[in-house]
Order: structure tokens, then sequence, then C-alpha cells
């Protein structure tokens, strides 16, 4: 069943968190010995070095392609200012997302977790933790995402958000019972919490109750009518009753309440294509990739309903992105295979794309999945009988 969970797009706001970062000043550190760093010019201290290398890798960046990955040289020099201020939370934050927008997953997560355990500035420390939790969820790892969560905890003692983010990963891990208790913490103190209300929502609708995480859902959409989530919850609640009408009508009054929330933008894009709508979808989803233009599950939604429209080009393009955003994940390339092989006619790279997409699934795919005839019909295409060899 599809969810519009908040973790779904934290990569966005992960990788926004630079622009955010930029106006802050690192503090001073002692600094360290880097291969693309200068020695400071006399007189200069080692704050002001670490600043200085800092606004050059911030300018490097925003002066790069919007959607282009940061190359090696501005990478370094993000490096290079973390490493000039090693306890700075800004300076190891945005190196931290300069290798996540580069796709080094692993080397970013830990450059995350660095960032979270930096000191001063908790909010950034937060939003470094909890960034560090989706990575380690999308590894599947489970003692890497609670031990993140336990440095969102260390950033912000005493606050409510590294609860609402407990409850988050619990969902995402598949533990209900502690998304309940996380959420229930946060709701002993705050009852009109939009957020912890629809996590304990959403453990509802997976114990398979969706009459109360409709009740919670509506509860959260009166304390806040702009808020899109609780719509979104709505619509999930709907889709598991089998009620498309009212899925739809949830839709789209989320992306009516909140214009500028990508969750909304993407699962109405997709509602609308699942009903062949594929114009209208195009748009919504086109609207989510400006809204947040670093999230892998908006460019892989638009690439497939672009592919459908025949905007081949423009398909490849987008999925080819998803790919690289979320290198973890097989899905991007089972349709850059379907694209390769049905929309361009080039076997040899729909082949490839396949083998990638059975390396990185996590279990073997079932025989009645698709992507067993799709090899089939590369190998057939190129002449070619290694079906078995491929999919060992």
């Amino acid at each position: 069943m599809r969810t519009y969970g908040t973790l779904v797009l934290i990569v966005a706001a992960a990788a926004g968190a630079t622009a955010e970062v930029s106006a802050r000043p690192a503090p001073q550190a002692a600094p360290m010995k880097s291969s693309t760093s200068d020695v400071a010019p006399p007189g200069q201290s080692a704050g002001e070095r670490a600043r200085r290398l800092l606004d050059d890798a911030l300018l490097a960046l925003t002066t790069a392609r919007k959607l282009s990955p940061p190359d090696s040289d501005v990478i370094a020099r993000f490096r290079a200012a973390a490493e000039a201020a090693k306890d700075s939370a800004p300076a190891l934050l945005d190196y931290a997302v300069a290798l996540d927008r580069a796709g080094k997953l692993v080397e970013a997560e830990a450059a995350y977790r660095a960032a979270a355990g930096a000191t001063g500035m908790d909010e950034l420390r937060f939003a470094a933790a909890a960034r560090a939790a989706a990575l380690a969820i999308a590894r599947s790892d489970e003692f890497a995402a609670r031990s993140a969560v336990q440095l969102a905890e260390a950033a912000m003692p005493g606050d409510t958000d590294p609860w609402q983010l407990e409850a988050d990963v619990a969902l995402a891990l598949g533990d209900v019972a502690g998304a309940q208790a996380a959420a229930r913490r946060i709701l002993a103190l705050d009852p009109q919490d939009v957020d912890a209300l629809c996590a304990l929502g959403r453990a509802h609708l997976a114990l398979g109750s969706p009459g109360t995480a409709k009740v919670l859902a509506q509860r959260a959409a009166q304390i806040d009518k702009e808020d899109a989530r609780p719509l979104l919850l709505e619509a999930e609640v709907a889709r598991a009753r089998g009620h498309a009408a009212a899925e739809m009508m949830a839709v789209r009054a989320a992306a009516a309440a909140d214009q500028d929330s990508p969750e909304a933008a993407l699962a109405l894009g997709r509602a609308l294509f699942e009903r062949g709508q594929t114009g209208e979808a195009i748009d919504e989803l086109m609207r989510a990739a400006d809204l947040a233009p670093d999230a892998a599950p908006v460019h892989l939604a638009l690439g497939i309903a672009l592919a459908s429209a025949d905007r081949k080009p423009e398909a490849g393009e987008h999925l080819a992105l998803a790919a690289r955003l979320s290198p973890l994940s097989p899905d991007p390339h089972y349709e850059l295979a379907r694209l390769q092989l049905d929309g361009l006619g080039d076997a040899k790279a729909a082949l490839e794309q396949a083998k990638l997409f059975l390396r990185l699934s996590t279990r073997t795919p079932p025989p009645g999945h698709p992507i067993h005839a799709l090899v089939q019909r590369c190998e057939e295409a190129l002449g070619s009988r290694t079906q078995a060899s491929v999919v060992q």
C-alpha cells in the first residue's frame, strides 16, 4: 500500500539545509591539514580561515547547475571547510549534503553523523541526525537508524522533535508499537500536535484500524486547515478501504491546502496518473520536482509518466536522476530498462539496467515478476540465452 509518510521527501529537506546554513558562521576551531586547503595567511585566525573555506565551498555549490551533482572540486572545498572547523555543525552538514547530492551515500551518512555529534546549533544537528536515519533506513539498517534517533535526542534533549523522528523511523521499520509509544508521549504533552496525530493514525492503519486512523486524521485536519499531511493520511485510509473517489478527493484537498508541499503534489500526480489523466499528472509531478528537486521518488514518478506520454528523452533524464539520487533503489533501473527496450529499442542498455535492478533488489524477484520477461526479451533481441546466469 502506498503511504505518504514524512520520510519520503526527507532528502529534499536535508539538501535544502545548505541555504539555511550558509548564512551562519562556523565557530572557531584549530585548523587541520588538508590536501585541498591553503595555508592560512599571517594574522588570519583559524575561525576566519574556516569561514573563508566554507564561503568558497558554498559559492562553488550555488554557482553549479541546479540538478547537477557537485563535482570533486566542490566536495573537496566542503571537506576542507569541515576539516578547518571539525566541530562546526554548519560546515559538517554542508559537507554531508554535498556528498549526499553526489550520490556518495555511505560517506554522506558518516558526515551527517559527525554533524549530529558536533556542538551548538541544535536544530542543524537534529536535521543531520534525521537524514542519517533516512539513509540507514534506505540500507535496511535498523541499528544505524535507531542510533541516529539517539543522536537526534542528544542534539535536542527534552524536545518533542526527536520523539517524532522516533515515531517516523519506527513506522518505516514496521515497529508499530514503537511508533504508537513515541506519538503518545508527544500527545501527552501537546494533544494538538499534528505530526504526532498523523503518526498515531498511520500506526492504527498498519494495525488494520482504518476507522481510528481516519478519526485521528480528521482531528489533525481541524487543528491546521492549511496542513496537507492530515489530508494525505485520509488518502491513505481511503486507499486501504478501496475508496478510489475518496482518495482522489483527499489528495486534491491536500494539494489545495498547501501548494508548497511536494508530498501533496507527488500524491496528486500519482493518483491522476493511475486514473489515466497523464497530462494533468505530469503537470503536478513537474510542480513536485520544482518544490523538491533532490527527491528521488518525485523524479521516478515523473519519469514513468513522461515515458507513458512518449516523451522519451525527458523520461530518461528524470529516471536517470532518480537512480543517481537514490543509488540503492532498484526501481529506477527497472523503469530505465523498460524505457531502453520498449521506447528506444536498445536491448543492450536495457539488459544492463535490468542487471542493476536484480543486483540492487534485497530479495530475489518472484517467478512472476515482469523483470524476468524483460530480461528474456533483451536476450532474445541480442541473440543470447543467458537468462539464468543474469538472474544469479
